[in-house]
């Protein structure tokens, strides 16, 4: 069996692209490269008990503005609400809670990196969740001198398959470290390590078991197709059903109307039946993970299942000849990793797959994963996910 670290987990993903070339380049050189505006769920209201923020920054984890914004409205960073971590190395925008007692001085607020633009009362806590996806704008320099014709080959190709929903590297950590401290907490949950970082490696072993999941519907050239007894759901939101039919739900899925919604483990996942349970229900034993599924181990592996497939509808490109390279602009939603979509873009049939990224996390779970000091006041909450559980959160799974 394949240790979790192995480098296999790494190969074989490439079959998706099969005779495509990728673009090269680079992405993320300067936090300008990389782009992202938080698409909300809902709109503040404009009366309530809290103040929603609406947040530019520069290069600044989530953590430290959580942090500088609980020290200059005098509460506490546990009372700071977001709807999703976003990366640092990037320029992003997205809505941030305070309490209304808070008295924040609103539009001009900032501090070094960031800026409050618009301040807005609402009535309820932003809460991992509340978004619907995240828009991306990403700068690729340096690509090869025919990148238009390639990108536009690869990109035809994801329309009409789709992309592997995969949980990207950084959900992982640093050199997968946050990984690791998930699967030493299975065996030994009495390892001082504060709640916060608790939840986000415990969900990296549930990420990977999805991923798992995934590549080896890939390999065995399933992942399109619908098996007796899976979890399906529509696409790309609504609600998940067992499959029955499977004739008039494969015609369903090559439409893009539904796809195969993985595992996200816990004793409440909304079990796959026959074949397909048997297929979920192997890979934990392959894995040695079948403890995921045991009820005594509380809230944190309730369980909830994840779309597998995700089409890139809206993605388009410009021509950037200032950085021998492209621009493209796409949006995903919660939960999906844009460097997922821009590895396959770049690296084509030589995509390594999505654990398989920088050696340093991209994002907040890279960044901050395995840092008990700037972790100690990041909040606990409820988090998204079609039964409200940990394993589709966006903590460290939304860029």
């Amino acid at each position: 069996m394949d240790s979790p670290f192995s480098p296999a987990i790494s190969l074989n993903w490439s079959s998706w692209l099969a005779g495509l070339q990728g673009t090269g380049g680079r992405v993320k050189t300067t936090p300008e490269d990389f782009q992202v505006e938080e698409i909300p769920a809902y709109e503040p209201v404009g009366d309530g008990e809290y103040v929603y923020l609406w947040v530019k920054k520069r290069d600044v984890s989530a953590d430290h503005i959580r942090r500088e914004l609980a020290r200059v409205s005098g509460i506490t960073p546990r009372e700071v609400g977001m709807a999703g971590l976003k990366d640092r190395n990037a320029i992003t925008w997205q809505w941030i809670s305070v309490p209304l007692k808070a008295n924040p001085a609103g539009q001009g607020l900032c501090g070094a990196g960031w800026t409050v633009l618009r301040a807005v009362r609402h009535r309820n806590k932003l809460r991992p969740g509340h978004l619907r996806g995240n828009r991306f704008r990403l700068v690729v320099r340096e690509a090869k001198a025919n990148w238009e014709s390639l990108l536009g080959q690869v990109v035809d190709h994801l329309k009409k398959v789709g992309v592997p929903n995969a949980y990207g590297a950084q959900r992982f950590g640093r050199d997968r470290q946050t990984l690791a401290l998930g699967l030493s907490l299975l065996e030994n949950p009495q390892l001082p390590v504060n709640p916060w970082l608790r939840r986000l490696a415990l969900s990296a072993v549930q990420s990977h078991v999805f991923n798992t999941w995934v590549l080896n519907r890939l390999k065995a050239g399933t992942l399109r197709q619908v098996i007796e007894g899976e979890i399906l759901g529509h696409c790309p939101r609504g609600g998940l059903f067992t499959a029955v039919d499977l004739v008039a739900e494969q015609k369903r899925l090559e439409a893009g109307e539904i796809v195969p919604a993985g595992p996200i483990p816990g004793s409440r996942i909304l079990p796959a039946k026959g074949p397909a349970g048997l297929i979920e229900s192997q890979l934990l034993e392959e894995l040695n993970l079948c403890k995921l599924m045991d009820p005594s181990r509380g809230r944190l592996f309730c369980g909830t299942r994840r779309r597998a497939l995700l089409y890139p509808s809206d993605l388009v490109w410009h021509a950037a000849p200032e950085v021998r390279g492209y621009r493209l602009e796409f949006s995903l939603p919660e939960g999906s990793y844009a460097t997922v979509l821009a590895g396959m873009l770049l690296e084509g049939e030589s995509w390594r797959g999505p654990e398989a990224g920088e050696k340093e996390g991209m994002d907040e779970a890279g960044e901050e994963g395995l840092t008990e000091e700037s972790l100690e006041a990041a909040e606990l909450s409820e988090v998204e996910g079609e039964s409200a559980t940990l394993g589709d959160s966006p903590v460290g799974g939304t860029e």
